[in-house]
């Protein structure tokens, strides 16, 4: 069997849809093992937005959890463009397993992210020349793997870091083959043996679970209902979100955004609270809800911070006093802060409704689900119309 630790929410969901699509029992966790046994289980953390101390610590005691309570092979699922504190955290892995040989491999040709002579390429652009240049946590100011790992890490004599073509792993080490194909993703996992540790990109995991002869034919696909209530978070403002909000509000479905008095710099609990009855209001008139903190960048001392728990503190408020059984979140960041405000923990995976976008079943109310959908991809096509 197999556990995941993934460094963000909606990269853990992606890795449960491609069990999903092969048929592949799973299970899924967040900053816990889960309470369901499975041929997978993810554990999904938010150490990307955490300090690299935290990360580090993060995923010292979720691999000293997994390897005191099972026999599982671990898979550090990381950002394909190396984007978190990835090298801290296979640091954290070597220092808990005693392993002393890593093959990481963050590639995904299928999604143009390659890498050629040990330098990153995103649609044939060096990724320092492209928007992840200007990532506000984590910029690509340079295109050599080794030095995105290094500036993103102090601990730069911890492990010697090798690209290029890789023929072998028999000294320890971090290694990180050259990938352009789908092809040489195959080759690259063909490096496995059981006295390195492994990981990568999604993409990467696929390969994995098919060397592991765990992927042989993928599942067909079967036609899921919806329950008429629920509520859809979003804390984006990527356009796709904003055009599928207001597809969604002609469907006469209501559309609410935060009102301007809930985006000062210091929040009013009165006009919390009032925002809070009026938003409870619409819900149980409509049934259904759209809600979103707003359809334009927003001004505000700690940003993402702030308008992550100001939305999840409303959705929260509003889901534990409605009867609401389905919840639809966009974006890693805010479904592990709704999620973690909620206390809800364990999670069985039930359908990949498109790649990254993934319907779970609550593990201690089987009553109600939540889907998961990174910021930038597209909700399905008819999905609550």
């Amino acid at each position: 069997m197999i556990t995941v630790i993934a460094d963000d929410l909606t990269g853990a969901a992606e890795i449960a849809g491609i069990c999903l699509r092969y048929g592949i029992d799973v299970s899924f966790g967040i900053n816990t093992i889960p309470k369901k046994q499975a041929t997978v289980t993810i554990i999904a953390t938010d150490s990307r937005s955490m300090s690299e101390d935290e990360a580090y610590e993060t995923h010292f005691h979720l691999a000293e959890e997994i390897i005191l309570k099972t026999n599982n092979i671990l898979f550090k699922k990381c950002d394909s463009v190396l984007r978190g504190h990835v090298l801290t955290e296979l640091s954290a892995l070597i220092d808990v397993t005693e392993k002393k040989s890593i093959l990481l491999q963050p590639s995904n040709p299928e999604g143009n992210r390659c890498i050629k002579k040990g330098v990153y390429w995103v649609n044939d652009n060096l990724i320092e020349n492209t928007g992840f240049a200007t990532d506000p946590d984590f910029p690509s100011k340079t295109s050599l793997v080794k030095a995105l790992l290094l500036d993103r890490s102090s601990k730069k004599e911890s492990i010697e870091i090798f690209t290029g073509i890789i023929h072998k792993i028999k000294t320890k080490g971090l290694f990180i083959p050259d990938c352009s194909s789908v092809e040489d993703l195959s080759k690259c996992i063909n490096l496995y043996h059981e006295d390195i540790i492994v990981g990568g990109s999604a993409a990467f995991f696929e390969q994995f679970l098919i060397k592991m002869k765990l992927a042989t034919s993928t599942v067909k696909e079967t036609k899921h209902s919806f329950n008429n209530n629920y509520l859809l978070l979003s804390g984006s403002t990527h356009p796709k979100s904003i055009a599928f909000s207001k597809t969604i509000e002609k469907a006469n479905c209501p559309l609410v955004v935060f009102p301007e008095a809930l985006l000062e710099n210091k929040l009013d609990k009165k006009n919390l609270k009032n925002f809070i009855n009026e938003v409870s209001s619409i819900y149980n008139d409509k049934k259904k809800l759209v809600l979103r903190v707003s359809n334009t960048i927003i001004q505000l001392n700690n940003k993402s911070l702030n308008l992550k728990s100001r939305l999840s503190l409303v959705a929260k408020n509003l889901i534990e006093t409605s009867d609401i059984k389905e919840i639809f979140i966009e974006g890693g960041a805010t479904a592990y802060d709704l999620l973690d405000e909620l206390q809800w923990k364990s999670f069985t995976p039930i359908v990949e409704l498109a790649s990254g976008v993934v319907r779970m079943q609550y593990d201690s109310n089987p009553k109600k689900y939540i889907t998961l959908k990174p910021g930038s991809y597209q909700w399905p096509d008819g999905l609550l119309n």
